[in-house]
């Protein structure tokens, strides 16, 4: 059906680097709760955020969303760029790449302001669209060639 060659390894590259950021991502999620002494399981929206201004609970709030809307697309990053990469080693490399990208620019324009995650969400999910894609067209022309001898 397929064989795993060196170059592979971009595919490889590309999930490690999703796994590093989503880690970093983390680490900002985390360093905002202690800068506004929000413990868990407050979430920056139950009692200990009550305590804070409007404008130290959004800030708060958006620190947490960068990191919980990486969880929530990782598995459909990270299993596309790994399957894409079977059958397009390469192409999987240079959009998971863009995705990698595209996250550091969301999560930039996210901290500072809501709107401003925008460009980065665009940068992020047309390379995920196209993974997705050419991971199926991958799988399919696999099958096809498989199942029509």
């Amino acid at each position: 059906m397929f064989e795993i060659g060196p170059s592979y390894g971009w595919s490889l590259l590309a999930a490690a680097f999703m796994n590093i950021q989503c880690t970093m991502a983390s680490i900002g999620s985390f360093s905002a709760r202690a800068k506004y002494n929000i413990e868990a399981p407050d979430m920056g929206t139950g009692r200990q955020s009550d305590k804070l201004n409007d404008e130290d609970w959004e800030d708060l709030n958006r620190s947490i969303r960068v990191h919980m809307n990486y969880v929530e697309q990782l598995p459909t990053a990270m299993s596309s760029v790994l399957i894409c990469g079977l059958f397009y080693p390469t192409l999987a490399g240079y959009l998971g790449g863009a995705y990698v990208l595209g996250r550091f620019v969301y999560g930039l324009g996210y901290r500072k302001e809501a709107a401003r995650r925008t460009f980065g969400f665009y940068l992020f999910f047309l390379p995920l669209i196209g993974l997705m894609g050419a991971a199926v067209v991958g799988i399919e022309k696999s099958l096809w060639l498989h199942y029509s001898k």
